[in-house]
């Protein structure tokens, strides 16, 4: 009786430890995608935008970060005036999407903090934007972070 309690119990520990580290794997795992998701379609986004609002911080200004951007770009071929923003009064932040003025609509839940966007300019024009997503799991923050050119920028001045 004494053994199989002991065997009982190990088998408990062994169990228990599995689930937790299962949850913690999962939860890194929905974070990490939610982000990829995120930063690809932002992405995508910017490489298509024609002009960039004039309120993003340049790269000069460092460390300057701005926790939302507006542009017009392009959305399936048609013209859009596009919007992101992380949204929130304390972490976690919630990067948030909105095309032509709509409802704003959840992309990515998991921010670690709301410093997203930041601009680099040639010739007075913003040509590149760095888009830094710090996403927080339950055990630590990962920072994805890219530079994205956009390829239709024009001074029509």
């Amino acid at each position: 009786m004494l053994v199989m309690g002991i065997v009982a119990s190990s088998v408990m520990m062994v169990a228990l430890r599995t689930f937790t580290t299962t949850a913690t794997v999962t939860n890194r795992r929905d974070v990490l995608a939610d982000g990829r998701t995120a930063l690809d379609r932002l992405s995508k986004q910017l490489r298509q935008g024609e002009s960039i609002d004039s309120s993003c911080p340049e790269s000069t200004d460092s460390p300057a970060w701005a926790s939302s951007i507006s542009f017009s770009g392009y959305i399936d071929g048609d013209a859009a005036a596009i919007e992101w923003q992380a949204a929130g009064s304390s972490a976690p932040y919630t990067l948030e999407e909105s095309i032509e003025g709509a409802t704003f609509v959840p992309i990515a839940t998991s921010l670690a903090d709301n410093d997203v966007f930041q601009c680099s300019t040639d010739a007075g024009l913003v040509d590149q934007v760095t888009v830094r997503l710090p996403l927080q799991t339950n055990t630590t923050t990962v920072e994805m972070k890219t530079d994205v050119e956009l390829r239709n920028v024009s001074d029509d001045s």
